[in-house]
């Protein structure tokens, strides 16, 4: 009976609550709608080798500690039931629901989850993670966002994830546990810690900022690359030749940025994951003009408005309607220029870095100008 309880939430999920709350029909534009009214949060498609890749060669901690902080902030954002503001099986429905709709997103193709309300305890179990079925980590997304989640939603920042378990180790599926720290201690786990959260506000300014406009140059949407079959979308999974894409709110590059910052190479690192990436995009996408492919699919990934021109002095973008937050003063969106010097130096076969980058905010968006 649960089974099939299961799987008619799932299919009201993927059928009716994903179709309103994902906005994917405008170009340049992927956002999560946000209760009943008009207000919303700009996502990305992240792909999931970047992530796989950086599980590779950071260390754990600091994996760890941009997932949490990423978490957090989408939980607060995102405004999902806090045990203080619920009743108990209030908050356990809420809870089954956002671990359903995490599947219809393409982080895990199922995922079950277990709780002791009283102990503030969250056990879940997965299979095809997004990230560590492949890495054998997890400490980005599955431990690190899964325990900011958490951590909001009982409002405790001394929560914290582990994984005993995991499919990229050669366990037949992948399990996290979220609680306070102490309690994972005395189960005989080691956590990691990081207390100091980040909160990031959608206030009026960041609706004006990211209100769906019309685009001047972008045609191609997230919907119409998968009408197109250009994207597959399949069980909850969204990909593009084997490279597999999460929808994620935007405000995970910018922390992943801000973190790597503080980190010996971190940024390096950053730009050379992320430009291997858009080099095997490339490969995947065969023999193509580079501006018209980074035009057609960089905004249906939500990076905006794009226009990409070549001339005498290499590539140009101008991009419009970038998605922005209250960190953007401090990124310099590393991973968005790799991303695309990847792609250009893959379809030409010359080395092309775009490392050049002004930003500003007007016209009420934020736009920046890359070479």
């Amino acid at each position: 009976m649960a089974d099939l309880k299961d799987s008619i939430i799932s299919w009201y999920i993927r059928m009716i609550v994903l179709p309103r709350r994902e906005l994917i029909g405008n170009p340049g534009f992927i956002c999560e709608k946000m209760g009943e009214g008009d207000a919303y949060l700009r996502e990305i498609a992240f792909p999931s080798s970047v992530g796989i890749q950086l599980e590779k060669k950071l260390r754990p901690v600091d994996l760890y500690r941009i997932g949490k902080k990423f978490g957090w902030s989408y939980a607060k954002n995102s405004d999902i039931f806090t045990i203080n503001k619920a009743s108990e099986q209030e908050f356990r429905n809420a809870a089954h629901l956002l671990i359903k709709y995490m599947e219809s997103i393409s982080f895990a193709q199922e995922m079950n989850e277990k709780m002791d309300y009283r102990g503030r305890i969250f056990e879940l179990k997965m299979k095809d993670t997004l990230i560590c079925s492949k890495s054998g980590g997890g400490y980005l997304m599955e431990t690190g966002g899964i325990a900011g989640i958490w951590a909001y939603a009982v409002q405790d920042p001394s929560v914290e994830g582990v994984q005993p378990r995991c499919q990229g180790r050669g366990d037949d599926e992948c399990e996290v546990i979220v609680a306070p720290r102490k309690t994972l201690i005395q189960k005989g786990y080691a956590p990691m810690q990081c207390e100091r959260m980040v909160n990031l506000d959608v206030d009026v300014r960041y609706r004006e900022l990211n209100k769906i406009r019309p685009t001047r140059w972008a045609a191609c949407s997230l919907r119409s690359l998968i009408d197109s079959k250009f994207f597959e979308y399949k069980h909850g999974l969204i990909t593009y030749n084997t490279e597999r894409f999460f929808l994620c709110e935007a405000s995970f590059m910018y922390f992943l940025e801000n973190e790597l910052k503080n980190v010996s190479d971190g940024l390096e690192l950053l730009w050379d994951i992320s430009f291997d990436f858009g080099k095997a995009l490339a490969k995947k996408a065969g023999r193509q003009e580079p501006c018209k492919f980074i035009m057609d699919v960089f905004p249906a990934l939500g990076f905006g408005d794009i226009l990409a021109v070549a001339n005498d002095a290499g590539y140009e973008l101008s991009v419009a309607n970038f998605p922005w937050t209250e960190l953007a003063d401090s990124t310099d969106f590393v991973m968005f220029r790799g991303m695309l010097s990847g792609v250009i130096s893959g379809l030409t076969n010359e080395r092309i870095e775009l490392r050049t980058i002004n930003k500003a905010v007007s016209a009420g968006y934020l736009a920046l100008h890359i070479s």
